[in-house]
């Protein structure tokens, strides 16, 4: 199975799964080097104007590099992966303007559940699309249809007990897999979570889910040839682990 998710071309996202690994795994240095080449390159410009525009007076260097960063970014989608649940994956995103990445690394929990109910109306409930404490108006919902199933997706604006503004991003669909060499289909709700503070992102917020959510339902599709689907989830999801 791939970790990546690869953005069609004409969106301004890149997707990518944090994979499950430790220090002490093979593909631990492989994957921070290439979250470090991938930083490296989103950053070194903005890097390099900043390190111009630093005051001599500082008395020091200019403390930051592209590395840096990378590997930050790195370990902290490492961490925050591996407090997920079995059942879910963590997803990371860098949204990109007008060809540049102005945002990385976004993640985004995705949940792979077994139905709940035959129908999956229920998932409205699952997403919030009702409302929840705290939002600052009602959601905006919108309808997402792949090619193995249909999902919804919600925003709303928000603000924390300090008073800091949010957008939840929060979306959900039944994938229904059919069945590919003899075995059976399956089902699966994929649920997905994300909250984001920067306005300009929770422009971008939406767009980005959706082909996060359109990916997957692509790799979860089984292909052409006969062959496996790239990602699989007959076996992680939620009950199963209980």
């Amino acid at each position: 199975m791939s970790d990546d998710l690869a953005a069609p071309d004409g969106l301004p996202w890149h997707w990518e799964w944090v994979p499950d690994i430790r220090p002490d795994d093979e593909e631990y240095a492989a994957w921070t080097a290439h979250i470090v080449a991938l930083f490296a390159d989103w950053t070194s410009e903005g890097l390099d104007a900043a390190r111009l525009a630093w005051p001599a007076e500082a008395g020091v260097e200019f403390p930051f590099t592209s590395d840096m960063v990378g590997q930050g970014a790195a370990a902290w989608l490492l961490h925050r992966a591996g407090q997920l649940p079995a059942w879910s994956r963590l997803a990371w995103g860098a949204a990109f303007v007008q060809g540049s990445a102005r945002w990385a690394p976004v993640p985004v929990v995705v949940e792979f559940r077994r139905p709940r109910e035959e129908d999956p109306n229920y998932l409205m409930e699952v997403v919030g699309a009702p409302g929840r404490d705290g939002d600052a108006r009602q959601p905006t919902i919108d309808y997402v249809t792949t090619p193995i199933g249909d999902g919804v997706q919600v925003f709303a604006l928000g603000r924390t007990p300090e008073g800091a503004a949010f957008g939840r991003a929060e979306a959900a669909m039944r994938l229904d897999v059919p069945p590919v060499g003899g075995a059976a289909s399956v089902s699966s709700d994929v649920v997905l979570t994300t909250v984001v503070f920067e306005m300009g992102l929770m422009a971008l917020i939406s767009a980005g889910v959706e082909q996060l959510m359109q990916q997957i339902a692509h790799d979860c599709a089984p292909p052409a040839d006969g062959g496996p689907a790239r990602l699989g989830f007959a076996t992680t999801t939620e009950e199963s682990q209980r």
